[in-house]
């Protein structure tokens, strides 16, 4: 199943680049409508099927067979199968979820079957029309629009809405609605079958506004009409296609737009992908090797990173020596006489290497790709056997904490990425900034900074939350650690502040806040 989310999820993001690129607010609606449909299609069905193909012997594999023999004996235990107990857990949990989806998915159908039940029936010129005074704005559902009876028979609904709603029946959008509702019963922790159903109701709206200005020639008239029914703000029926969609600017900016999409570029890119994800299906017999090696390894990892052996923590690097050991080689430890491996760490990656008899180096990186010498400066060092394990003991110890803090760095990124940069009103300390450097001050402890320094400096950056809280707290710019720990701490404590907002809306957003405080000096000559 992991494997399987891998893969979709992989298509899909590629189908969705692919899209973006050449497609997106382009006025090519139809081709991108089955676009996306044999997207999804493609991606979540084609995973399932392997297709095989012989592959000649990888020496890649052989080399790290070799170096996993060679790493220190650590008790190992590969598990082969997970546990039925934790089975049984994980299929109760997506049982559980899935069922909710679909309790849902079937409410929502009940709930428009009894509308149609309960409405008054009428066919016209349009199509079939269900009255209902449950209906508070336009909707279609498969092959029959739902209005407001009171609209109907008071004549206050416009021909174009009509329009618009005809087009939802005539092009049967409710079926792709319906495939994408019944495979998120299924696939509810796909991602981005989310996104897929948003940008195919958007191409909906696009289809129907272009057959409503078709039909009516007034885009002024048009658009009014649309602002009205988005003004009134009010939910729609889940299923459903209706013209009060979410996305006013793009639909008025589509209205306009005449531009064509790339449609044989995106077939070209979109059957080269094909291609290539049958190509490396194709050698997945192999590339199971390459994991094998690689999960005994992480096992060994693992087992290293528990054993009870001290390692003791280093003075911190001299300001002033810092660019002479950056420009260190990296030391490559080898058994005089015998074929000797390891690996090492260099920038957050992990690479093989291979000592031959003669000296001769071969460096891999983890995907078992030959690395250029230039990529690397590194000397031998001739060691004992017993040195040549406790090289390694370490630098499994090193490469387990490397993969940690990468990952904790990635983790800070990507929170800070979903956050606001660029807003209309920014967050600001309630108190106002003048108060609130004052009692910034007056909670920082001076006492617990290591510096002779009369000019104490630190740089955060924040975000702030919907509520005016503080979260995801770090100091940028280089400067005094301690200084930085304690206006870590202090703003912590700090009161809450007035969020950003963005386009009328409260958001999160990120904050660079500079900290600059003279040593013994009265308040108002804080420097902010």
């Amino acid at each position: 199943m992991v494997l399987y989310f891998i893969k979709s999820t992989f298509l899909l993001l590629i189908f969705c680049l692919i899209f973006k690129w050449n497609l997106e607010n382009k006025k090519s609606l139809q081709f991108i409508r089955y676009y996306l449909l044999s997207s999804i299609v493609f991606a979540l069905i084609v995973p399932l099927f392997n297709f095989q193909f012989l592959v000649p012997q990888n020496k890649i594999v052989e080399t790290k067979e070799y170096i996993f023999n060679q790493l220190p004996d650590f008790p190992v235990t590969i598990i082969n199968n997970v546990p039925e107990k934790n089975v049984s857990i994980v299929l109760m949990i997506y049982l559980l979820i899935s069922g909710t989806f679909l309790i849902r998915f079937l409410y929502n159908v009940y709930k428009i079957l009894q509308i149609k039940r309960s409405g008054k029936k009428e066919e016209t010129s349009f199509g079939n029309l269900i009255l209902s005074n449950k209906v508070i704005s336009p909707f279609t559902f498969y092959n029959c629009i739902y209005i407001n009876e009171i609209e109907w028979e008071n004549k206050n609904l416009n021909h174009a809405i009509l329009y618009h709603e005809q087009a939802h029946v005539k092009q049967k959008h409710t079926i792709d609605i319906l495939v994408i509702e019944a495979l998120k019963i299924v696939l509810w922790f796909q991602p981005f079958l989310y996104y897929f159903k948003r940008i195919i109701q958007e191409n909906h709206e696009y289809l129907a506004d272009e057959f409503s200005l078709q039909k009516t020639n007034n885009l002024k008239n048009y658009q009014e009409l649309i602002l009205n029914y988005y003004g009134n703000n009010q939910p729609i029926v889940a299923l459903s296609s209706s013209i009060h969609f979410n996305n006013l600017k793009k639909r008025f900016i589509m209205m306009k737009n005449t531009k064509k999409g790339k449609v044989w570029g995106t077939i070209f890119y979109s059957f080269t992908v094909a291609l290539t994800y049958v190509g490396f299906v194709g050698i997945e017999a192999k590339a199971a090797d390459i994991k094998k090696v690689e999960d005994k390894i992480s096992n060994v990892v693992e087992q290293a990173v528990k054993q009870p052996i001290e390692i003791k923590s280093t003075e911190p690097i001299v300001e002033e020596t810092k660019d002479v050991i950056k420009n260190n080689p990296i030391i490559l430890a080898y058994i005089k006489g015998e074929k000797s491996s390891g690996y090492f760490n260099h920038k957050g990656s992990i690479y093989f290497y291979v000592v031959d008899e003669s000296l001769k180096v071969s460096i891999y990186n983890r995907y078992g790709v030959v690395q250029n010498e230039k990529d690397f400066t590194y000397e031998l060092k001739a060691v004992s056997k017993a040195e040549k394990e406790k090289l390694t003991l370490d630098e499994l110890k090193r490469s387990a904490q490397v993969q940690n803090d990468y990952q904790d760095i990635k983790e800070i990124e990507k929170k800070y990425a979903e956050a606001h940069s660029f807003v209309e009103k920014k967050a600001a300390p309630r108190e106002g900034l003048q108060a609130f450097f004052g009692n910034f001050v007056r909670a920082f402890d001076s006492k617990t900074i290591t510096t002779n320094d009369t000019l104490i400096s630190a740089r955060l950056k924040f975000i702030v939350e919907k509520d005016g809280s503080f979260s995801n707290i770090i100091a940028v710019g280089g400067g005094n650690e301690t200084a930085a720990n304690e206006a870590i701490r202090v703003l912590q404590t700090m009161p809450k502040w007035q969020p950003a907002e963005n386009e009328g809306q409260v958001v999160r957003s990120t904050f660079t806040l500079p900290i600059k405080i003279k040593i013994n000096q009265p308040l108002n000559e804080v420097e902010n």
